[in-house]
Formats: structure tokens, sequence, C-alpha cells
């Protein structure tokens, strides 16, 4: 025991310093810091579209400053002091309403304005001055009115059936698990294909230096095998416990800043420790598992560096598989779909987003999970037995028929 964690150890300091890792961890976070900070400074400078309203009726005029905000100030002017204004660039547009025979508007803007108008709102609030001269003409009474306007209501109601009996379900949960479990598997794609590409480089780096032969008279393939996928899933932790704490740190400012308070009324986060969010997570740890070992494998068949990138497609190919099938699962539950969600490698991307969807039961994705999980345990078994068999041997006949010389190897000597 004192053996693995000596290895695991110096594994997973060597890589704690390397510069890959350290821009795979802090890069993100910069992109993120970049993107937060421009939203920001963009907020705090947004200086309001200023609109100059030409018209004949003062009364739409001051209709128009009462519906002042953030994006838009109206202000009153003839039509000289409006021109005047634009020539000099001291308004951003000129907004000219004619109310006979019926309100009709034109709108000039300068085409180097900061803040451009939003003319679906300005047509709302045009729309509602003219239905309203319109009842007058027809002289309706604002009974009337307010009954010819009305929108019809529709109601929206989210389901599921659970048990054959129909259970309600909230929209904000149904949006927020979806939105997690597809964020969820792009951090997948992201993590399995980065790290399974860094075991892999490590495995090979050993054998093409010729230091495997020299660790294997001291320290035992099996354990050298367990310490480096140990050592890969501590970086892993402590990668994402950088995550936490920043995003802990910064939660405090984020959340008084105004762009973010107009979204958290609408946000349930209990939704985030719901069953869909731990079987997610869970479908997380087993499939970085899986794909680690998955690159041990490959890394082990391998005769030197420069084979790695090649040995290490399948995990990109497999990543992606899973990636764009569970995109094709947000237009529909198909067949393939079903059976794809329970096949190791893919159900780990794709089961999380369909129970997001509520495509599935959370019975079913518990089914897929323990079927991850005994096909983790058997991949590990065989990948340990090869990579013992294999992993001081140097076959440039290709990964395939490596993989295969290996297992005729393992599958001698049990025979044994």
């Amino acid at each position: 025991m004192n053996k693995f964690w000596i290895v695991t150890n110096q594994i997973y300091r060597k890589n704690l310093k390397s510069g890959s890792w350290l821009s795979l961890v802090l890069l993100p976070l910069i992109l993120l810091a970049l993107v937060i900070g421009i939203v920001w400074y963009t907020n705090q400078h947004n200086e309001p579209a200023q609109v100059a309203v030409v018209t004949d009726n003062p009364a739409i005029a001051q209709v128009l400053k009462k519906a002042n905000d953030a994006d838009v100030h109206y202000q009153y002017l003839t039509a000289g002091q409006a021109e005047k204004k634009l020539k000099n660039e001291k308004i951003t547009g000129v907004l000219t309403i004619k109310t006979q025979p019926t309100i009709s508007a034109k709108y000039v803007e300068l085409a180097n304005a900061e803040t451009n108008v939003d003319l679906s709102k300005l047509r709302s609030t045009l729309t509602g001055l003219k239905v309203n001269q319109t009842a007058a003409q027809l002289k309706l009474t604002s009974a009337q009115l307010q009954a010819l306007t009305t929108p019809a209501q529709v109601q929206k109601k989210t389901i599921s059936f659970e048990k054959g009996k129909q259970v309600a379900k909230s929209n904000a949960t149904s949006v927020i698990n979806y939105t997690f479990a597809t964020a969820l598997t792009i951090f997948i794609m992201l993590i399995v294909t980065i790290y399974g590409q860094m075991l892999a480089q490590e495995i090979a780096t050993e054998k093409g230096s010729r230091i495997m032969e020299i660790l294997l008279s001291s320290v035992s393939a099996t354990t050298q095998f367990f310490a480096k996928l140990t050592a890969i899933l501590l970086l892993l932790i402590t990668q994402l416990a950088i995550y936490v704490i920043a995003g802990a740190l910064s939660w405090g400012w984020l959340k008084q800043q105004a762009f973010v308070k107009n979204f958290l009324p609408s946000i349930d986060f209990s939704v985030l420790w719901s069953a869909t969010s731990v079987i997610s997570v869970l479908f997380f740890i087993i499939g970085t598992m899986t794909f680690a070992v998955l690159a041990a494998l490959l890394g082990s068949v391998v005769a030197n560096q420069e084979q790695v990138n090649t040995a290490v497609m399948p995990i990109s190919l497999l990543a992606m598989a899973g990636y764009l099938l569970s995109f094709m699962a947000q237009t529909g539950d198909s067949t393939l779909i079903k059976v794809f969600s329970y096949i190791p490698f893919i159900n780990i991307e794709l089961m999380p987003v369909r129970l997001a969807l509520q495509h599935t039961t959370l019975a079913a994705a518990c089914v897929s999970l323990a079927i991850a999980i005994v096909f983790l345990l058997g991949f590990t078994f065989l990948t340990v037995n090869v990579y013992r068999t294999n992993v001081l041997v140097y076959s440039e006949a290709g990964i395939l028929k490596a993989i295969r010389q290996s297992f005729r190897i393992w599958q001698a000597e049990r025979k044994r």
C-alpha cells in the first residue's frame, strides 16, 4: 500500500505542476471571468437611447415619455430641433408620428448609434395608441375595448406518468434539470477526452522511455495501474474543488449584480438536489472512471509516445457519439436513442439528458446506471490483465493487433 501511494503521489504532483494541467484548469476560469466582466461592463455603461418624438399631437409624446425605461428615453421636440440634435449626434434617432387618418410612424436612426432602439417595444406602444384611437372613432366603451384586446389565456401544465398515475411537474424544474444535464454532458465530453489523453500519455511516456522496465522491478504492474488511475482522479477532484471554491468566492458578488438579480427569482435551486441531478452526477463519476480505464488500456498497447494520438481516438469518438446522441434526444425519443441509453460509454451522456427531458423514468435510469457500474467492474478486471501482460510489449503491429495479442497472452497464462 505504501508503494501504491508513492506512485500515486509522484504522478499527481508531476501533473499538478505541469503547464498543460494548469492551462486546463485556469483557461475556463479566465474565459468565464472575461464573459462576466464584459456583461458587467456593458450593463454599467449601457446608456439609454435618446429618441426625439416629432408629432402634431403632444398627448402622444407625453404617453411615450411615460414609457421611458433603461433602454430608451423619449423627448418631445420640433422637427427643426430634432434634425439639429441628430446632426450633432446628441440623440440616437428621430421618431416622426402622424395621427391622421390613423397613427403611423417613421423612425430614422444614426448608423453609428451606440445603442439601438428595440422596434418591437416601440411598435407595441404605438399599436396600443392606435387601438385606443380606433376605439374612440368607433365609440367603444372602455369595457368593450378591454374585452376586445384581452388576449386568450393559455395555461401550460407539464405532467409525467409514474406507476401508471399522472403526476404534475414544474416547468421551471424541467428547464433547470435539462440545462444542468446538458451542461454536464458537455463537461463529461471534455473531461473524459482531456484526462483520457493525459493518462494514456503518462503510460506511453513510461513505455517509450523504457522507465517501465525499472519501475516493474520494485512495483507490480497492478499497483502501478491503480495508482495511475487514482492520481488522475485526484487531479480531477482538485480541478472540481478549485471551481467550487472560485464559484463560492465569486457568488457573493455576482448575486448582487443587476444582470443576475433579474434571473434569481425564477430559479428554484432546490432542483439541483433532485433525483435527476444526483443520477446525473453518478453517471459523471462512473463515466469518468470508465473512460479512464479505457485510456489506460489504450496507453498500455502503444509502443511509443508518437502513437498516443492515434490510440486515444476511440475515446474522442465515443465521447462525441454520446454528445451528438444527447442532442438528438432533444428532438424525440426514438428507438435508437432508447437503445443507446443503455450501452456503456454512450449512456453516461445520453441517459441524464433523457431523464431531464422526462423521456424516461428514474427506474430506467437506475437500470442504465447499474449496467454502467457492472461494465466498469468487468472492464477494469480485463484491462488490468491486459495492462499487466502488455506493459512491456513493444509492438509496432498496430493498436487492434496489440490488444488481440495481449488477450491471447493473458488467456495462455490463465491456462497454465
